[in-house]
């Protein structure tokens, strides 16, 4: 009998279920020990937040659609970036609190919350095409930049939910990223110190070259009628790794413990970190930069036209930079790449705070240096008709035609024979095209007895000043992600561990007061006073004075430079280092 019980007892081993249990523990064993690492979190998290950027310029694209602006910036566009950076402020601190001890979970549900929204637009399709029409005098439409039928106006019965959840979906990508920087970052930097410069730098890199390109990339797909696809691919893959996030554990294999996380109030770790000046002074010096950086980038497309009369938002084929896009990408990552390899795996915690000020305080200098050179490049553009004393009125000679150009913007044409630009084919009393491969010749125009053609008559003597500016651009964000990655390092490695979390919540929050809120709304100033063509409430056409918005980031640049230094010269206090083996008083 017992033979028999024995044998009894080895057939239940091997039951079906049993084996089923076998396999799938042996399966979690495999995936702890060789998928889910440290090297695997932080490709994830690149991933993760690339994909959230993606999704954030998409979002205001389609905002832009819903507005029926086409490719063009409107002032509402505006309000809500500032409305994002005051939810920045309000909440930057709890979210970064909330889920400190869970910080795999905690920015798991950032993202599929931001899935969510992101999805529920879809519920709330367009009524019609928004490719935005460039019309002939007398309203024709040319083909080359949109199609005939898109352009019927169809009332637009879900305009109010779909605007609304486009905000909120705005909103929470820009608390996602919050989570992925004070939830993300430290999971990383806890488990591998010595590394911190080197995960940083591939975020601020990711930030800066392929996330500020997504526009460009994303512009036409979102005016199409197939706009949904792209927007259901970036709300499914952002579902996809919050998924993947919830699998990685609270903490690796041979994670070395620290003190015991706060469950007061909030309060008091956010007292801790104003009291400390160099979080302060260093935050101060990020939303200085951030601003000078981001300022200019949003008004990038608008300083092209006002100093080189290059036409950017329908890419003439001449002067397309999608090109320069990846030259960009790649010439950004290679630059951060030396700060990130030369700081990390030197120390057991990558870099010291001090050193880390100074070094992003002395790249600031370099950064102001390039937006001198930005803000002084110009051509000769010569002269667009009916642009006089840097303010825009229809020229007299096309003056019956009736011409549309708040959707589409600035769109030049030159009279071959008077050498004279305009602003647009119907500002020139064009009424006949014909279209060579991309390349526009212009018939029966009021404005001149001869021929037009696509684009500003200066151009061939603009090319290279355009090109050289394109060249100073990459460089200035190439030299601004260095700065943001060592300014950054400045925030991990000024406070104790437990408080790596809290300490980038309250910086994020300054910055989205500081940076886009009160500097975002003083390049809205400057927009506003520069603006040449306005109509509708849209700027169509800056004058040449927005060359000061190259000297207000150079100024911006030298300050969080100076802020930087300065943040340089206060040690932590003895109870906020990380431990005493890393840290001296002489940081």
């Amino acid at each position: 009998m017992p033979r028999c019980g024995g044998f009894k007892v080895v057939l239940e081993r091997h039951t079906p279920f049993a084996i089923f249990m076998k396999v799938i523990a042996k399966g979690w064993f495999l995936l702890r020990k060789y998928i889910l690492t440290i090297p695997r979190f932080d490709l994830f998290l690149q991933g993760a937040l690339l994909i959230v950027v993606f999704l954030e310029s998409y979002v205001f694209l389609l905002l832009r659609r819903s507005a029926g602006t086409g490719y063009l910036r409107t002032i509402n566009e505006d309000w809500v970036q500032l409305g994002v950076g005051g939810a920045e402020f309000l909440l930057g601190a709890v979210v970064a609190w909330w889920g400190r001890g869970m910080r795999h979970f905690a920015l798991s549900g950032w993202l599929g919350a931001t899935a969510v929204s992101g999805l529920i637009v879809l519920a709330f399709p367009f009524a019609e095409s928004g490719r935005p029409p460039v019309e002939l005098c007398g309203g024709g439409i040319i083909s080359t930049y949109s199609d005939p039928q898109e352009n019927q106006s169809v009332e637009d019965e879900f305009l109010v939910p779909r605007t609304v959840f486009l905000i909120l979906t705005a909103v929470l990508c820009a608390l996602t990223k919050i989570s992925v920087w004070a939830h993300g970052i430290t999971y990383l930097d806890d488990h591998e110190p010595e590394s911190g410069p080197y995960f940083y730098g591939i975020l601020i890199s990711i930030r800066l070259s392929l996330g500020l390109s997504g526009q460009n990339w994303m512009r036409g797909v979102s005016v199409r009628d197939d706009w949904w696809e792209a927007h259901i691919s970036l709300a499914m893959l952002t579902l996809m790794f919050s998924i993947l996030f919830t699998l990685f554990p609270r903490r690796m294999d041979g994670y070395k413990e620290f003190e015991e996380k706060e469950y007061n109030c909030i309060l008091k770790p956010i007292g801790r970190m104003l009291r400390n000046k160099a979080v302060v002074f260093q935050t101060v010096a990020l939303a200085l930069l951030n601003t000078a950086l981001f300022g200019y980038v949003n008004h990038d497309t608008a300083t092209i036209q006002a100093k080189f009369h290059v036409e950017t938002l329908t890419q003439d084929p001449r002067t397309t930079r999608t090109i320069m896009d990846i030259f960009r990408s790649l010439v950004l990552i290679f630059f951060v790449t030396i700060f990130r390899m030369r700081f990390s795996v030197r120390r057991s915690d990558g870099v010291k705070s001090n050193t880390a000020s100074k070094v992003g305080g002395g790249v600031c200098v370099l950064v102001a240096v390039f937006f001198c050179v930005l803000a002084g490049l110009h051509c000769n553009t010569g002269v667009i008709d009916g642009l006089e004393h840097g303010q825009f009125q229809q020229p007299e000679c096309s003056s019956e035609c009736g011409c549309g150009s708040e959707r589409y913007g600035f769109v030049p044409v030159c009279i071959l024979n008077t050498s004279t630009t305009y602003f647009s084919p119907c500002h020139a009393g064009c009424q006949e095209y014909e279209d060579l491969n991309g390349f526009l010749l212009f018939d029966d125009c009021k404005c001149g007895p001869h021929r037009a053609v696509r684009g500003s008559c200066t151009l061939p003597e603009c090319w290279l000043p355009y090109s050289i500016y394109l060249v100073f651009f990459t460089l200035a964000l190439a030299a601004a992600a260095a700065s943001f990655l060592m300014q950054g390092m400045v925030i991990l490695r000024a406070v104790r561990r437990r408080d790596k979390p809290i300490a980038i919540g309250v910086s994020f929050a300054l910055i989205g007061l500081l940076s886009h809120v009160l500097g975002h709304f003083i390049y809205m100033i400057i927009s506003y006073y520069t603006c040449a063509y306005e109509k509708d409430g849209i700027c169509l056409l800056h004058n040449y004075s927005i060359w000061s918005i190259g000297a207000v980031s150079a100024g911006l640049s030298v300050l969080s430079g100076i802020f930087s230094f300065i943040a340089s010269r206060y040690p932590a206090a003895p109870e906020l280092l990380v431990t005493s083996d890393i840290y001296t008083d002489d940081r």
